[in-house]
């Protein structure tokens, strides 16, 4: 096996990427190369996790490497972000203790501004205002590159003024946002050369997951670690390119090879997951694609089961077929767990939901508050926030009264504006500063798990929450949280204190923009084709297969439709042994009933792998009216 040098493998779904890099790191290690000078940068901390597995696994068991102390970098694009900035952040300006902001954290500063600069908020809506400003991070455009480059519009001179006034308020609070984790990175690494000829060095092995998913911040990163040494390793699939949305540059995986002209190419067709048919209409369907690099999935599956297409008259019938569908496989042994229901907007679960409800169908909608963004949750997480840094004002305001301590919104905007305060005020205030003062303190001296524990009892959760029934889940998510600061108090883990602390920081802040699904065998999942990136179920249930929909009707151009070409490929390689798509005719969404006929990614499915009308039965059946009730929706 060569390793040196650049390398492009195309990795197909299925196909066994991830087992892929693993070995290729063991066999770096197995030659001799030093574990810490290897780098390997996925994009969720739940792929990194695997990855750290099964390195380690492989090395122990192939007796290459027994010291599990040093291990190579497996982490995010963002995680890796925080571990360059908290060495080499200072040279721009940058705090060691730096706060990162999640986005509930950076949606409160923009809100605030929107209101100081007394803009109409429905011409400059929160959520559109801070994706723009994310946008231009993602791009690496800071505040003084956007003013180069704006005119007289008044919108782009108050868009300016926004962000850089959000600028200095992260400034002020010595704080971070997700997007600074990869800008900021790649701003020390070009205006300092010492700094990047350090991390060079230090990682001659760069491997980089799901290349296809790469924005510009994170390409010119991967470009500056790996140019001195040229041992770049990347893998991805064009056909699973679905996040142009949010920054992703697919480009990114076709100009590899220009960018390293000596590139060897390797594509990894054998598909481990899917039937044969299922493998053979997802083919059928993204060889329509202009803009890709040729592949043709294949697997030693049996053959499998046709793919089950089915017209209901609307949404509701739609969602009462899945519903008994569901029931059905349940009749066949399947477990709920097994079973993923896909569309393309969250809109659509509604219905589905109401179904699942009449028909006592447990589920679980991936699209509920995530751990870290639970109340209590960051309410603790924002006392050791605090503590470590005193500039970061958001966490204040959210702990200054929580749980409650007599400090209400008049003396908590006294006290944050810095007016002085009566004797009474400043006692009240006092009890609060001896509180933070102890946490400080004690976060120098004792492990994570402890320092959660002394939080919770210093800060008066425990009492708060104590022999309060309506509140036992917050309690219990209280708990988990003493689980996960476990996993930072082994040295070898977190470090020395408050090392560990920070460290159990950054995985709360990053860990929020993920998908989570727990393992529950008893619940059918509901979530978006999008979420589903990266996940695999039995049976796969795509709902919706509508013009408008799916595609949706915001694609207008060619290179639009050809990523929700992707999406609709990735969402019938999600499943292992059957596929079951549904659609309406016609569907009231959004307060509105349309009539869309099929869509036309169903038309390059051979007819001969479907089990149901052909798509011209379709197109005809879908103007006509349907006579059955809600009680008659079983073909089973």
């Amino acid at each position: 096996m060569k390793t040196d040098g650049a390398l492009l493998i195309i990795a197909g779904a299925g196909s066994g990427k991830t087992k892929t890099i693993a070995h290729r790191i063991a066999y770096l290690i197995s030659k001799g190369t030093p574990p810490q000078k290897i780098l390997a940068v996925t994009f969720t901390n739940k792929a990194a996790g695997e990855m750290r597995e099964r390195v380690q696994t492989l090395l122990v068991k192939e007796k290459i490497y027994t010291n599990t102390e040093s291990m190579p970098f497996l982490g995010t694009f963002h995680s890796l972000g925080v571990y360059i900035l908290r060495r080499d952040g200072h040279r721009i300006g940058i705090s060691k203790n730096f706060s990162i902001l999640d986005e509930e954290d950076t949606r409160k500063i923009m809100r605030d501004l929107i209101q100081d600069f007394e803009l109409n908020p429905e011409s400059y809506p929160v959520p559109r205002m801070r994706n723009t400003i994310s946008g231009f991070k993602n791009e690496l455009i800071d505040t003084a590159s956007f003013a180069q480059n704006i005119d007289g519009n008044p919108y782009q001179q108050k868009l300016l003024a926004l962000y850089t006034a959000y600028e200095a308020r992260l400034q002020k609070m010595k704080g971070l946002d997700f997007d600074d984790l990869l800008l900021k990175t790649v701003i020390v690494l070009q205006d300092h050369p010492e700094a990047l000829a350090y991390w060079q060095d230090r990682w001659t092995y760069i491997h980089i997951d799901e290349y296809q998913d790469t924005n510009k911040a994170q390409y010119i990163l991967s470009r500056l670690l790996a140019a001195r040494h040229k041992n770049i390793a990347v893998v991805g699939d064009i056909d699973q390119a679905i996040y142009s949305w949010r920054g992703a540059d697919w480009r990114n995986i076709l100009q590899f090879e220009t960018d390293w002209p000596n590139a060897r190419l390797i594509t990894l067709e054998e598909n481990y997951r899917s039937t044969k048919l299922i493998l053979e209409a997802a083919n059928a369907v993204i060889v329509n694609n202009k803009e890709r690099k040729e592949k043709n999935l294949y697997s030693r599956r049996e053959r499998g089961e046709s793919i089950g297409l089915t017209l209901l008259e609307d949404e509701r019938r739609e969602a009462l077929f899945i519903a008994s569908y569901i029931e059905y496989l349940k009749a066949e042994g399947i477990k709920p767990g097994s079973i993923a229901v896909l569309f393309r907007t969250n809109a659509q679960s509604r219905a589905i939901e109401e179904a699942f409800l009449k028909k006592n169908i447990p589920y679980r909608l991936i699209a509920g508050v995530k751990f870290y963004e639970r109340k209590e949750v960051k309410d603790v997480l924002a006392y050791l926030k605090y503590a470590l840094n005193p500039d970061d004002s958001l966490s204040l305001k959210r702990i200054l009264n929580t749980p409650p301590r007599g400090i209400g919104k008049v003396l908590a905007l006294r006290y944050l504006g810095g007016i002085n305060l009566t004797t009474k005020e400043k006692d009240k205030i006092s009890v609060f500063e001896t509180i933070i003062e102890k946490i400080r303190d004690y976060i120098k001296r004792n492990k994570p798990s402890d320092v959660i524990t002394f939080v919770i009892r210093s800060a008066g959760f425990e009492k708060y929450y104590k022999g309060n029934k309506s509140e036992e889940d917050r309690v219990e998510n209280i708990k988990e949280l003493l689980s996960v600061a476990k996993k930072f108090d082994d040295p070898l883990v977190g470090g020395e204190a408050p090392e560990g602390i920070e460290k159990l920081l950054t995985e709360a802040a990053l860990s929020t923009q993920e998908t989570e699904i727990e393992d529950k065998d008893s619940q059918v999942i509901l979530l978006t084709a999008h979420a589903a990136k990266g996940l695999e179920f039995d049976i796969v249930i795509i709902a919706g297969m509508e013009e408008g929909l799916f595609p949706h009707s915001l694609s207008e151009t060619e290179s639009a439709i050809e990523e929700e070409r992707r999406l609709f490929y990735v969402a019938l390689t999600r499943a292992r042994q059957k596929v079951m798509i549904t659609l309406a005719g016609r569907r009231m969404l959004y307060g509105e009933i349309s009539f869309n006929d099929p869509s036309r990614f169903l038309s390059e499915i051979p007819d001969s792998l479907i089990a149901g009308p052909d798509i011209k039965d379709l197109q005809d059946m879908h103007n006509r009216d349907s006579e059955y009730n809600e009680e008659e929706i079983s073909i089973f």
